[in-house]
This record gives C-alpha cells, sequence and structure tokens, in this order.
C-alpha cells in the first residue's frame, strides 16, 4: 500500500539522461521490439509484467522490454533527449501536462480511430476520460485510480446524534460545531472537521475544498478560472467563516490562531497516533489508499474487518447546497497515465501494447486486490473478486461522474497546484487582505506559466 500521494513532484535534472541512454532499447518497426518504461518495482512490477507476457503471447512476434523503477522526471529527461521508451508510465496525474505539454507524448486520436482503435467513453470511467486530457489534446490512457473521498467516525457522530456523513457545506459546518470541544484554557480539544491547508492534506487541501463547490480551475476560452469563476470566491470565503464560526467564536483571527495551534499538534501520519484514529479529529478528507491503514492502525493490507477504536464511513465530499442533486457522492480521482514517446520508431506496436495494458482487466483487478487502487476500467471484471463490504463507497465515487481530477495543462511539475495551496495557507492565516485580488494575481501566474511552457 502506498504511503504517500502519488500526485508528488519530481524535479529533472540532466543528469539523468546520461545514466539511461545504455538502458534504452529504442524499439524499431523492423524488430518489433516495443520498450516499457515503469515506475514499478517488486510485486507490482511483477503483475505488469505477467501482463505485458499476455500481451506478447496475443501478438506473435512482439517482443516487449520491460523496465521498472524508472520515475516519470527520468523518463522526460531520456525523451527529450531522444533516447526514451517507446511507452512510459507517469504515476500521478498532475504530471499529464508535464508530458502531454511539452510534446514529449504523443497525440492519440489518430491511434484511437484507426482500425485497432478504441472506444474510450465506453471502456473508462468519466473521470478517467477527462484525467488523459491536456490541453484538448489526448495524449495518455488511464491505469489505475488514486481516489480522495470523505472520511467519518461514526461512532463520534452517532454520539452527537448525527446519523450519516454531512451531505452539504452547510452541514458540514453544523456537525463541526456539535463534534468541536475546547479545553479549559480556551485550546482545541477535538475537532470536528479542519479545512486547513496542511493538515495531513498531501499538498491538496485546495483541490478538494474546490471540489466541494464546484469550481474549475479553466474556463471555456483556456485560461485560469480562479478569478472568472465565482465558486473559487465562494469556497474560501466559506472556509473562511467556518473557522471563525466553528473555532473563534465567530472571531476569525482568534479561530485561525487556535487551529494552528491545533494543526501543530497533529499526531503522526503513518500510525495509531493519527488525529482520525484517536478521535481527535471526527471528519476529514483522505486517499482511499488510508483506508486500510485506518482500519488496522499500521497494516497497509486490504482488511475484511476494521479493527480500529473506532468505526467510521466513507462517503463523497459534502458539496455547497445547490450541488446536491448532482455532485454529492462525487470526489476527486486522478489516474496513473501512460504515452507513447515523441521519439518512438514503432508506434503500431506501441499502440497495441499500451491499449492492452489499459483494458487488461486481470492486470487491474490483481492490482486493485494488491494496492486498493480501483481500475478505471468500467468492466466489472476489472474490480477484485473479493474486496471489503467496507470499501465500497471508494467504488461509488470513482464511478460517480462529476468525479474527476481538474483539467491538467502543462505548468511543470504541476505548479497550479502549488500556487492554489500557498493561497489557501495564506488567507486561512489572514494574511491575504483582498481575496478578489488574489484571485485575479493566481490567474494571471498560471495564465503566464501555460503560456511560457507552450
Amino acid at each position: 500500500m502506498q504511503k504517500k500521494r502519488l500526485f508528488a513532484s519530481f524535479a529533472v535534472t540532466a543528469l539523468v539522461v546520461g545514466s539511461l541512454v545504455a538502458a534504452s532499447s529504442v524499439a524499431t518497426a523492423a524488430t518489433r521490439t516495443v520498450t516499457v518504461w515503469s515506475p514499478y518495482k517488486g510485486g507490482n512490477l511483477d503483475m505488469w509484467n505477467a501482463a505485458i507476457k499476455r500481451i506478447e503471447a496475443a501478438n506473435p512476434g512482439l517482443s516487449v522490454t520491460s523496465v521498472g523503477s524508472i520515475d516519470m522526471a527520468k523518463s522526460l529527461a531520456a525523451i527529450n533527449a531522444g533516447n526514451g521508451p517507446d511507452i512510459s508510465v507517469s504515476n500521478g496525474n498532475g504530471n499529464l501536462g508535464w508530458f502531454c505539454g511539452s510534446g514529449a507524448w504523443q497525440k492519440l486520436n489518430v491511434l484511437m480511430a484507426g482500425k485497432n482503435g478504441l472506444d474510450v467513453k465506453k471502456t473508462f470511467t468519466a473521470s478517467a476520460n477527462a484525467s488523459a486530457i491536456s490541453n484538448n489534446n489526448r495524449c495518455a490512457l488511464p491505469l489505475g485510480s488514486e481516489v480522495f473521498a470523505f472520511y467519518s467516525n461514526k461512532d463520534l457522530l452517532a454520539k452527537a446524534g448525527f446519523k450519516n456523513p454531512p451531505k452539504t457545506t452547510t452541514e458540514l459546518l453544523e456537525y463541526s460545531k456539535k463534534l468541536t470541544t475546547f479545553n479549559a484554557d480556551g485550546s482545541i480539544k477535538t475537532a470536528g472537521f479542519l479545512p486547513w491547508a496542511g493538515y495531513y492534506g498531501f499538498d491538496m487541501d485546495s483541490m478538494w475544498l474546490g471540489q466541494m463547490f464546484g469550481a474549475k480551475w479553466y474556463g471555456g476560452d483556456q485560461k485560469a478560472a480562479f478569478a472568472s469563476d465565482a465558486r473559487w470566491a465562494k469556497a474560501f470565503n466559506w472556509q473562511k467563516n467556518f473557522i471563525a464560526t466553528v473555532y473563534g467564536g465567530g472571531d476569525f483571527d482568534k479561530g485561525s490562531k487556535l487551529l494552528t495551534k491545533f494543526v501543530a499538534a497533529k499526531g503522526g501520519e503513518w500510525g495509531t497516533e493519527h488525529d482520525f484514529m484517536t478521535g481527535r479529529v471526527a471528519m476529514k478528507w483522505d486517499a482511499n489508499w488510508m483506508g486500510p491503514m485506518f482500519c488496522t492502525g499500521d497494516d497497509w493490507a486490504m482488511a475484511d474487518k476494521c479493527t480500529a477504536k473506532y468505526e467510521f464511513e466513507i462517503s463523497g465530499f459534502p458539496v455547497s447546497p445547490e450541488l446536491v442533486s448532482t455532485n454529492y457522492g462525487s470526489g476527486v480521482v486522478g489516474q496513473a497515465q501512460m504515452g507513447i514517446s515523441k521519439g518512438s520508431k514503432n508506434v503500431k506496436d506501441a499502440w497495441i501494447v499500451m491499449k492492452a495494458l489499459a483494458t487488461d482487466t486481470k492486470l487491474a483487478s490483481a492490482w486493485d486486490s494488491a494496492n486498493g487502487a480501483p481500475s478505471s476500467l468500467l468492466s466489472k471484471d476489472a474490480r477484485p473478486a473479493k474486496y471489503p463490504a467496507w470499501y465500497q463507497p471508494i467504488y461509488d465515487v470513482v464511478e460517480h461522474p462529476k468525479s474527476a481530477y481538474h483539467i491538467v495543462k502543462n505548468t511543470g511539475e504541476h505548479l497550479e497546484e502549488a500556487l492554489l495551496q500557498n493561497l489557501m495557507a495564506s488567507w486561512q492565516a489572514g494574511d491575504t487582505p483582498n481575496l478578489k485580488t488574489a484571485l485575479a494575481d493566481l490567474a494571471t501566474k498560471v495564465n503566464q506559466i501555460v503560456a511560457r511552457n507552450n
């Protein structure tokens, strides 16, 4: 089980290129050899290679060379140096623009429409299809999903008189007021929910906040929408009001200072001292792969039954009240992606291999069983034969039509995410006096980065 978000950034350096030239086996049409680089190792690489063997068996004369333990930065550097593989894997959705916007991965439209094409709408979930497009071009096929949903401590909610998780942001505030307690000195003892950048958030808190309000990252004109989409201002103002109301008794400055101290004292992220496991916080955003740890405390294997101190449940994010009928049940869902390098000498066979890997239900099922990573495929055969009932909501979030990762453009190492997260952190600390100006400045910076990189 993965213990950190897959969307982490990697610094590209020229130093890696030389070390990969010798390992590269660039395909040629004459030999029908396809080289695939992936970040996988251990058991994951074994599953990957087993799928590759099935592809070779189904395509006599085709030879696939699989090289594992190659991260995204190394792949990108090698491709741009002309020494890359035919196919490479990006294990983070936020990096898609890096590969697509720079032209490192080829456009797939012609291949998908060809004789050996692929109807992606009938093959992959809506979120997976959206996540494989950058700058209006499809340059990738999705693999397993990484899901961010909403976790609730059922025992604490029941004690407070709540039978179900909150569906709306209004309910979320009401629940949190009742679930939050204070020590004699006025400090926070237990918290209902923390809409706070930097609280176990894998630097994605601002993305999740935007998802709750249906905020768009880019508009119809393909420009950054942080200033033009009023839902961003609504989301940030809701956050400020939440902090003031729940933790400051109506005083934002007081609530912000109390939360700063509360977050600074949080328990360890990867074990039984995690705030959600100790009951220090009752509700939170989190990743699908945190579920197994919450169940067992320190074991990342998918348990049939949870042995945690508190019973919990998983649901979609609470949403702004006007979005309940369409958006409730959704979350943030991203995928690992793979594409064909611009320097591939054997695009036809590379497409055969990539298409087969992306649609292999046996691989998807085995991968999910081992990693708790739901497939991007619509086919029920892509699910494990058996998985615990408590995990079912993760599949529901994956299949929800409004679940998505944001539109990805080439901002380098998904810099728009970092800039938005920084704004959220500044706003919650009271260091951003004019939100309208700050959102406009953010949009300008993102547009400048996109223009520079494309």
